[in-house]
């Protein structure tokens, strides 16, 4: 081994050091975040950029496939926040009074019968909650996918 490579080796073996010096001095990942985005991430010094980029994994990129899945997705999405609002809000479905939500939820038990029919309400309920907790995920995929396809909002850029 020569002596560029052992001090190579050494620089590394520092560096490890460093950065487990730094990890148990901030208790928390979400504590020492900020700080590394602000001295590493954001830093406009060449050398830091390169290491950053060297450090960060890479996902393999998309060919072409990203946007229009985005799109899809946000299609879904708009379908799902559609059909979850008015499986929540029955006012969407026609129904505006008490009596009438009266009777719609006392058609909708009458349909099954049974002990089931007193849940209903709850179900419903459950049922639009999960239909729009899908749409909101969809809409992160869809962010992901966006951004995995380079297309990136920056606040304060036009």
């Amino acid at each position: 081994m020569s002596t560029d490579d052992r001090a190579r080796d050494e620089v590394v073996a520092r560096l490890k050091l460093d950065v487990k010096a730094l990890t148990l001095l901030y208790e928390s990942d979400a504590d020492l975040q900020p700080v590394l985005e602000r001295s590493l991430v954001e830093s406009q010094e060449d050398y830091v950029r390169r290491f950053i980029g060297l450090v960060q994994s890479k996902s393999p990129p998309q060919k072409g496939g990203g946007v229009p899945v985005a799109v899809g997705e946000i299609v879904l999405a708009s379908f799902l926040t559609i059909v979850g609002l008015a499986a929540f809000v029955p006012v969407l479905a026609g129904v505006a009074t008490p009596q009438q939500l009266g009777s719609y939820l006392s058609g909708l038990g009458s349909a099954t019968g049974g002990p089931l029919s007193y849940g209903i309400p709850l179900l419903d309920f459950l049922f639009s909650a999960l239909l729009l907790l899908g749409a909101f995920y969809t809409l992160r995929r869809a962010s992901k996918n966006l951004k995995d396809a380079g297309m990136v909002v920056e606040p304060g850029r036009r």
